[in-house]
């Protein structure tokens, strides 16, 4: 009996890394990989542009540079698109091609196909998230006010860390819409550039229905503005009260999300029929 669990155990830990192996090649050979590292790394043109070509005397610090482009651009724009274009293209490209039928046909387990394929994109999405910031920091530096001392690389690795967490989130959430859906690419714009926005600045709670509500806790509270949001509208100006969470309870929702989604999305692969007529052994 032990030795069968060990076998089990080691057969689950070959089958995902066989997974990993191939969504890792096939990614990198992919030309979205080289469009998403170059739109990771623009960013940078940022600082650089502004140290060279601004000359006015009360022109923004490298501190509130890096702090704009790293909440702004890398963990609210970046962050979902780089789940967009590697986690979930990464899925759906199997079922428009109709690869998923061979590759569920073989002797693979289904939960270790998705989990392989899941590290492999956290892998080149960390990678190039934490690549982008990293550059943007050392280019913040010329403009002052941030250096790399123990402040500066603790902001640093906060940054960093926020941007991965958000990776978990919206790349489970990918990986759930291209095992579930036909249109995933159309509805992960909307959840994550429609709907994640409104919610932010509709009163009331519906803020918590987002990821970018846990991820935004992550933040350090360095500017007041931040807990004081306007909505705008015909009949005037309403003041968005903001419902504090912990930083502790919003990495321990962000994880129950990825892991709820992730194993939803391992379901949808067990149990949906991604052809007309079900292929024998797909389930």
């Amino acid at each position: 009996m032990k030795r069968l669990r060990i076998k089990s155990i080691y057969s689950i830990f070959f089958d995902i890394k066989t997974s990993f192996l191939h969504a890792l090649t096939i990614t990198l050979r992919r030309d979205r990989f080289l469009l998403m590292a170059v739109i990771c790394v623009l960013p940078v043109i940022i600082p650089i542009f502004v140290a060279l070509f601004s000359r006015a005397m009360f022109r923004e610090s490298g501190l509130e540079i890096f702090i704009r482009l790293s909440e702004q651009v890398y963990i609210h724009t970046l962050t979902p698109l780089l789940a967009l274009f590697i986690g979930l293209i990464g899925v759906r490209e199997e079922v428009d091609s109709l690869t998923i039928v061979y590759l569920l046909t073989r002797p693979v387990s289904k939960f270790s196909w998705i989990i392989g394929r899941f590290i492999a994109y956290m892998l080149i999405s960390t990678l190039l998230l934490i690549i982008g910031i990293f550059f943007t920091f050392i280019a913040c530096i010329v403009l002052g006010s941030i250096y790399i001392d123990f402040i500066g690389i603790s902001l640093l690795l906060l940054y960093m860390g926020v941007g991965i967490m958000g990776l978990l989130g919206y790349g489970a959430i990918s990986f759930m819409l291209g095992s579930a859906t036909s249109y995933p690419i159309i509805i992960g714009v909307i959840l994550f550039f429609g709907w994640e926005k409104i919610a932010n600045f509709i009163p009331g709670i519906a803020d918590f229905w987002t990821i970018q509500k846990y991820l935004d806790s992550l933040f350090p509270v360095l500017a007041s503005q931040r807990y004081n949001r306007a909505v705008m509208t015909v009949l005037g100006s309403f003041q968005k009260e903001l419902f504090f969470v912990s930083p502790q309870r919003a990495i321990i929702t962000l994880i129950v999300i990825s892991f709820t989604f992730l194993m939803l999305a391992v379901w949808f692969v067990l149990w949906r029929e991604f052809t007309k007529d079900r292929v024998v052994g797909n389930r």
